[in-house]
Formats: structure tokens, C-alpha cells, sequence
């Protein structure tokens, strides 16, 4: 039964190319504990106080989930643009004219960095101008993809080491508080009061939400703490709350790598030799490829097919409609499909 989102003008455009550019390849049978490089990690941009005059800090986040920790800690202080709305997957958007009028227009850009937002680099080199851009995942250690155990072909959407989906740790998303209330203080010091309560306040509900995270899936036992996802993103998780990626419907780190026929067929093997008849997909993205496989796994009695929420919240009213609330759907519907 299958149920079913500062740089100096010279600088900006091949820094944003930079800092937008670096996925890695897929992990087949991996537990995610290796780190990329120090090279790799991400640094706050040097900042200097904005001419306000009274007016609120102009600010763009490229995604859905990003704007929603920045709105928590940017408060009434800030005018917010996200420029990818609920459901909208990161890797493949490309925005509007009018969202680029937004990027040209604000005082601070923030992006996820390390390829997240493929789809969205140029765009936003070309039109950015000297508007400061901020990589929200800066001084976080970045995880390295682990090994396939097999040679495969490179897909063109496979850019380096690096996993960008840093916010399936929840500590991660507190050292996102941390950069996002240093920016804001720094580029509008009249609010800095207000920005470090507003973080003090977040900081707390995200410390109760890794309390429910670890409260619930303590409920999965050792021998089935074993993930297949839609594509790979859930490293940070894995490592966080001991789970093993035991493989991944489209075999890299972007949604837009496309899977073979005999990638498919080594996950349907490696599912049945470890008799695991739960596959995660993405509410963003098809689930065709993932019931495909399902249908393959002629062990199991029951196959179920479970969406999650991996690059974008969920729309108003759905639950998980902010980065705390699709956590913990995620969470719930882990332990569902595992327990």
C-alpha cells in the first residue's frame, strides 16, 4: 500500500558563484560522520551599518526555510522578501523578474550556500550588484558525501563534496540564528536589542524542538534506523539522531541528477537485503521514481511510500508551514514509517 528556499562589487558575482557552487555524490550504505575540508567551510562576509534613515532592513532569503529563520530573529525590524515560497524545491527554481527587482533593491541577501540554489546563481550574480550577500550556513563544518561502494557515471549536477543540507541538524539552524543576528546588528545596530532577544527567544523553541526529536525517535530500535530517501539530504539528520543512509532513489545531491535503470535495481537489492520496506520521498518532488522502486520490492508485504519536507516548509495551515513545524513532521513521519 503506498501512502503518500558584505562583498565588494568587484568581488560579488565570482564569490556568489562560489558560494553557490559544490554538491556532492551519493551515499549508499553510509553512517555520515566524515567532514569536508576546512577549505570548504563558509565565513560571515565583513559588514558595515546600513543608511536606514528609519526604514526597515530590506532583506531577500532565497528559501523558503531560510525565510522563515530570518523573519524569527529580523522581526518587525526587517522587510522580508523570500523569494522561493512553500513547496518550491531550491535546486531547481529560477525567479521571476520581479523577485530580481527584490534581490537589486535589498541590503542583504541570504543564501544557504554550496549549490543549494543552482538553478538561482547566475541570476543572481548578474543582478546583485554590490548588495552584501550572506551564506546563512557560514561557520558550520560542512559533512563530505560518503561513498557509493560502486563506480558511477558523474552526473552534471554533481559539483563537489559538500552536503548543503545543513538543516536537518537542528544545532545547525541555531548556529543560522547566531550568523543572521550578527548580520542584522552589525547592518542595523539601532535594533540590535531587539534582534538578540528575538534569537534568545527562537534559540529556546529550536532547543524544545531537538528535545521532541529525540523524545520520538528514540521509539525506532537499532535494527531499523536505516533511511532510503528521495535524493541525498539526509546526512545531518543521520548523524545527528544515528541513523544509516542505506541509499537514495536519485543518486546524488540534487534533485535534477537523474537515476539508471541498474541504480535503481542496486537500491531495490540493498532494501531487501536489509529487508527495509519504507522509502522516503520529497513533498517538492515526484515520487514516480520511488514507487517504481516499490513496486520492485517483492519481500515485503507492505511497501509505504511516505513523503517528507526536505527543501522547502509546507503551505499555511498544512502544519508545516515554518522550519520548527516540518521538522517535526519529518520527525513523525520517520518514526511512522520505522518504528
Amino acid at each position: 500500500m503506498y501512502q503518500y528556499r558584505q562583498l565588494g562589487v568587484g568581488l560579488l558575482a565570482a564569490s556568489l558563484l562560489v558560494l553557490l557552487l559544490g554538491c556532492g555524490g551519493e551515499t549508499a550504505v553510509s553512517t555520515p560522520t566524515n567532514h569536508a575540508t576546512d577549505a570548504e567551510m563558509l565565513t560571515l562576509p565583513e559588514l558595515t551599518a546600513a543608511e536606514l534613515d528609519g526604514a526597515p532592513l530590506k532583506v531577500v532569503a532565497t528559501t523558503s526555510i531560510i525565510g522563515d529563520v530570518v523573519a524569527q530573529v529580523g522581526g518587525k525590524a526587517i522587510d522580508l522578501t523570500t523569494l522561493m515560497g512553500p513547496g518550491q524545491d531550491p535546486h531547481s527554481f529560477e525567479p521571476s523578474a520581479r523577485e530580481l527587482t527584490a534581490v537589486a533593491d535589498a541590503h542583504v541577501i541570504f543564501v544557504n550556500g554550496w549549490d543549494l540554489e543552482e538553478a538561482l546563481a547566475q541570476d543572481l550574480a548578474d543582478i546583485a550588484g554590490d548588495v552584501p550577500l550572506v551564506p546563512i550556513s557560514a561557520n558550520i563544518e560542512p559533512l563530505a558525501f560518503g561513498e557509493d561502494g560502486h563506480e558511477a557515471e558523474a552526473d552534471e549536477h554533481d559539483h563537489g563534496s559538500v552536503d548543503p543540507h545543513v538543516w536537518f541538524s537542528v544545532a545547525n539552524v541555531q548556529q543560522w540564528v547566531a550568523n543572521v543576528q550578527t548580520v542584522f546588528s552589525e547592518l542595523d545596530p539601532a535594533n540590535a536589542t531587539s534582534y538578540e532577544s528575538n534569537a534568545a527567544d527562537y534559540l529556546a523553541e529550536l532547543a524544545d524542538l531537538e528535545n521532541y526529536a529525540e523524545t520520538q525517535l528514540a521509539q525506532i530500535p537499532a535494527e531499523n534506523r536505516f533511511l532510503v530517501t528521495n535524493h541525498q539530504s539526509f546526512n545531518y539528520f543521520a548523524r545527528d539522531y544515528d541513523f544509516t543512509i542505506l541509499g537514495t532513489v536519485i543518486p546524488g545531491s540534487s534533485t535534477l541528477a537523474e537515476p539508471s535503470a541498474s541504480d535503481l535495481t542496486a537500491l531495490v537489492a540493498t532494501m531487501a537485503e536489509h529487508n527495509l520496506c519504507t522509502i522516503f520521498t520529497e513533498v517538492t518532488v515526484s515520487d514516480s521514481l520511488a514507487k517504481t522502486a516499490a513496486g520492485e520490492l517483492t519481500n515485503c508485504d507492505e511497501v509505504q511510500v511516505l513523503p517528507l519536507f526536505t527543501g522547502a516548509i509546507g503551505p499555511s495551515g498544512s502544519g508545516a508551514d515554518s522550519y520548527i513545524g516540518m521538522f517535526r513532521a519529518n520527525v513523525d513521519t520517520i518514526v511512522e514509517g520505522l518504528r
